[in-house]
């Protein structure tokens, strides 16, 4: 069975949220019957709380990155727990061969962050690369890619498809720091380069990622 990447907000997965965390596993557990699962979930507010209460303390941005890191894979813990080891593997991956080992025999493998100056979608599209991966599917709060930010703008356009070159401009060009927030360069340069596609859908529906995991068109699909 081929491998699919979700990337999942920590505004959708996090303590909060119990019952779309129990859907989320529901999900998960139901589409991982066709396709092999690597699940990264972001960390959310939790994860915002600790960074921004370190940097009022003067801590190193590299350890505000640590903290960050930590608050995700609680997240990607609670969700494993909630999924049971039937399902997926119960550590949480910290390294790259740490992934590689669980992706070896688990059915659903979940994790967090990786390491300092690396956000979650940049993880889930290195994830993607090593696994070979038939696409990510990225859980956002939005509908899809606009041409602007549909939270500021009412007006917005869903753009339904397009490359990761127009990705970069749509992004360069509407995105206010902090508030819509998709890829990061980084994420966007290791998808290009090996050509992985990524669907972006509104993860706070999560019937939409279901469909996202098994190939049909919903939210944008952004492709080389």
């Amino acid at each position: 069975m081929g491998w699919v990447v979700v990337k999942v907000s920590g505004k959708i997965v996090n303590p909060d949220q119990p019952q779309l965390v129990r859907e989320y596993a529901e999900l998960l557990s139901r589409v991982s019957r066709g396709k092999r699962l690597a699940v990264v979930v972001g960390g959310g507010a939790v994860a915002r709380s600790y960074i921004e209460a370190a940097r009022r303390l003067g801590v190193s941005r590299g350890l505000q990155d640590m903290l960050g890191i930590e608050a995700a894979r609680l997240n990607a813990r609670l969700l494993a727990y909630t999924l049971g080891s039937k399902h997926a593997c119960l550590h949480i991956p910290q390294s790259v061969g740490e992934l590689l080992e669980a992706a070896s025999h688990c059915e659903i493998v979940l994790l967090g962050g990786l390491q300092p100056g690396q956000s979650t979608a940049a993880v889930a599209a290195i994830t993607a690369e090593l696994l070979s991966a038939e696409r990510l599917v990225l859980a956002t709060t939005v509908d899809g890619v606009y041409d602007k930010d549909p939270r500021r703008h009412p007006d917005a356009k869903l753009l339904p498809r397009l490359t990761y070159t127009e990705l970069e401009k749509v992004l360069e060009q509407s995105v206010e720091p902090g508030r819509y927030e998709l890829l990061d360069p980084q994420a966007i340069r290791v998808l290009e380069r090996s050509c992985i596609e990524t669907v972006v859908v509104n993860g706070l529906e999560p019937k939409n990622v279901e469909k996202a995991v098994k190939g049909e068109h919903v939210g944008t699909i952004v492709t080389c």
